[in-house]
Order: C-alpha cells, then structure tokens, then sequence
C-alpha cells in the first residue's frame, strides 16, 4: 500500500498505519518557543474504528493533528483536545513498550500512569520526574491529574525512541 505525503511524493509503508510525518501537519502553530529544529511524530491511528476516526477528523481532532512535537526544551502531545508539555529534563527514561492495550482507545489515566493511543502497536512509555500536569481541559474531565509516566502510540516509535535520547534523556 502506498500513501501520498504532503510534498506529493509516494512512500510505502506496513499495513494500514499512517505515513510517518517529521514536521507539524500543514497549518500547525507550534507553541511560543517552539524551534526550526523540532521534530513531529505522528500517532498512530490504525486501530481506530472507521466511524469514530471519521467523527474525530470532521471535529478536527483526528490524524493530521496528533502526535508529539520532540524539541530541545519540551515535548508537546497532541490528541484532539489533549495537551501535555512535558520538560526535557523531567524525561528519565524513554523505550518501546510492551503494555498490551486491546480494546482500550484514547486518552487515559489511573494514578499517575496515562495511555495516548489510536492503536495498539507502536507503543512507547516516557518515565516522568518530576511529574508534571496536564492543564484543566475537556479530555481529563477539567480536573488537575498528574503525569508520571506516558504511553503513547506512534507510527515511528523507533525514531522517536532515538530523538528522545539524542536530544538529552537520562536513558
């Protein structure tokens, strides 16, 4: 199967995940303080059902505008409503994960352990101190939840694995 990129280009990719898009999708305003250098890593969608991914892309929450912006001084996750800004320096580990997540979509959190996924596959867990929170918003219910670890599922989790620790985590 093949996919168009943004610059018009074919590139071939597994199955029926998401082309792999280094830099924000079209249109993206990174942060005050975002940089040249940032990377973007989508997240992976593919397990998501057709009804509720078309439902999340006509609110203007799917694909084009979820994933995690690696930049020198933070990371920025995006999901639909979603958004963390975790410090570089609070990142002290960085890996592959191997959680088993079936029938489970979303955003999600139980004492301090959240899960970012739209598929099962490509999961990667950042270990957090010190914590940091989310603000108050619609997709944790306004309430105030810490954050010390983070899975999150990507479509090039390996080469988020590698930015992370290029860029200064303790792993």
């Amino acid at each position: 199967m093949t996919r168009q990129d943004k610059g018009g280009s074919p590139q071939a990719h597994g199955g029926n995940r998401r082309a792999v898009c280094h830099r924000p999708p079209r249109g993206h305003q990174g942060p005050p303080g975002s940089s040249s250098s940032a990377r973007w890593f989508a997240i992976d969608y593919s397990d998501m059902g057709r009804v509720t991914l078309w439902l999340e892309t006509l609110l203007g929450r799917g694909p084009e505008h979820g994933g995690v912006e690696v930049d020198s001084d933070v990371l920025r996750v995006r999901w639909g409503g979603f958004h963390l800004d975790i410090p570089r320096g609070s990142v002290r580990s960085v890996a592959r994960s191997e959680r088993q997540t079936r029938g489970t979509i979303g955003v999600h959190t139980r004492r301090g352990s959240w899960l970012v996924n739209g598929s099962h596959d490509g999961l990667v867990e950042l270990v957090i101190d010190p914590p940091c929170y989310p603000p108050r918003q619609p997709d944790t219910l306004f309430r105030k939840e810490v954050v010390r670890s983070l899975i999150i599922s990507l479509v090039d989790p390996d080469g988020f694995v590698a930015a992370v620790q290029r860029n200064g985590s303790h792993s």
